[in-house]
């Protein structure tokens, strides 16, 4: 009986060994027995029947196992995600997938959607597929593959906070539990994260008019907070406190923003207390709460006469406060590298990038400045020419 021939396979360009089995590639790059012995246990796992589950067969089952104590809303989260999977390639056998079916989750399911929610997304895929890869239903992750890599999801557009909208901040819902953070973020640049760590007592001197970020606060999950460092070796800094903020958190104690025991927020608080803030701006600005809007008797009167005012919403998210604390500096002639410093970077060209957004008042400053430059030049050149022509007589 003839021996069966050994096989070899040759080292590719890049350096790996690879072959093939129903247009699934295992790679090495150690040797090719090592790309065999992967083969051939794929082969040996899908005799046992064990690959023949689809993706929506493994997935459901993996995710209430995978994450049984997650509260509702992460579940939720969680498992949009899956569905997007699922809609796309679930009926597909799991040991099918290639990194080709990934990408082509996120062309079709995340297409214009931000940074933030495909990386979530991403998160999630590869877990899956990390947990398929231990069970021995695929012999690699597809998801982690270079080829499946996610396309760049959309940026938040920044904005540039209108005078208007500082003015609500300013005179509306001051006695709303989040109005001092609110304040502390306009008027002194503090991320959220630093805004919860800080305590009034020990991190603001109102005698020297300065606030010292020492720390930053993070959450375990959605229950224990604690601090740490800032987010970068520039976070710990000291910032000048302006009078508008200094007003504001005069005669104040603890922390700018705590729980209903005096203790640091959670995630889940500071979120709720930022919408009902939002929600209190809305209702002053309109006179009335987005619940009631057109529907009061009033106000439906109004509607059937064309006169109901239009809706004026108070989209202003925490770091577009943090964004119109640069501007405010930046139109006050404050140099670059004096922003950079109290903003908590470490390169200035962050401040010019992302922060630095030209208003119309300081753009009417500077137009301003170049036509009283260039009437002091004509002046000049008129002058100088007046001069020599009374020479020449």
């Amino acid at each position: 009986m003839p021996r069966k021939k050994k096989e070899h396979l040759k080292r590719r360009k890049d350096g790996r060994f690879c072959c093939k089995y129903h247009g699934i590639a295992f790679y090495s790059y150690e040797s090719d027995e090592e790309a065999l012995a992967l083969r051939d246990e794929y082969i040996a796992n899908e005799q046992k029947g064990f690959s023949r589950q689809t993706v929506s067969d493994y997935a459901l089952p993996w995710i209430k196992r995978t994450y049984p104590a997650v509260m509702d809303s992460t579940y939720e989260k969680l498992a949009i995600h899956l569905q997007h999977l699922i809609d796309e390639i679930g009926n597909k056998r799991i040991s099918e997938i290639k990194p080709s079916d990934i990408k082509s989750v996120y062309a079709n399911r995340y297409n214009g959607l931000s940074n933030t929610y495909i990386r979530s997304g991403k998160q999630l895929f590869c877990a899956l597929f990390d947990s398929a890869q231990a069970d021995g239903l695929i012999p690699f992750n597809p998801a982690r593959e270079k080829s499946a890599r996610p396309h760049k999801g959309n940026k938040p557009k920044e904005r540039i906070l209108s005078k208007r909208e500082r003015y609500w901040i300013e005179t509306l819902c001051t006695d709303h539990r989040a109005f001092p953070a609110v304040m502390t973020m306009l008027y002194a640049g503090l991320r959220p994260q630093e805004c919860k760590a800080v305590i009034i007592e020990r991190d603001i001197d109102f005698e020297r008019n300065i606030i010292t970020v020492r720390e930053t606060a993070h959450v375990d999950g959605q229950k224990y907070a604690y601090t740490t460092d800032g987010k970068t070796e520039y976070s710990n800094r000291q910032v000048p406190l302006f009078p508008p903020l200094k007003r504001v958190l005069s005669g104040r104690r603890g922390y700018l923003i705590s729980s209903a025991h005096g203790e640091r927020v959670t995630i889940q608080t500071w979120k709720t207390a930022y919408k009902s803030y939002v929600y209190c701006m809305e209702t002053a600005i309109n006179g009335i709460s987005r619940r009631w809007y057109g529907k009061t008797k009033e106000q439906r009167r109004l509607a059937e006469e064309g006169k109901l005012p239009e809706w004026i919403p108070f989209d202003v998210v925490p770091y577009t406060l943090r964004h119109g604390y640069c501007q405010f500096l930046r139109d006050s002639g404050v140099e670059l590298n004096t922003a950079r410093r109290w903003m908590g970077h470490k390169d200035a060209k962050m401040i010019l990038k992302v922060y630095d957004s030209v208003s119309d008042d300081r753009s009417e400053t500077e137009r301003k400045k170049v036509e009283n430059r260039l009437i002091r030049v004509q002046n000049e050149v008129q002058n100088d020419f007046s001069e020599a022509g009374t020479v020449e007589e």
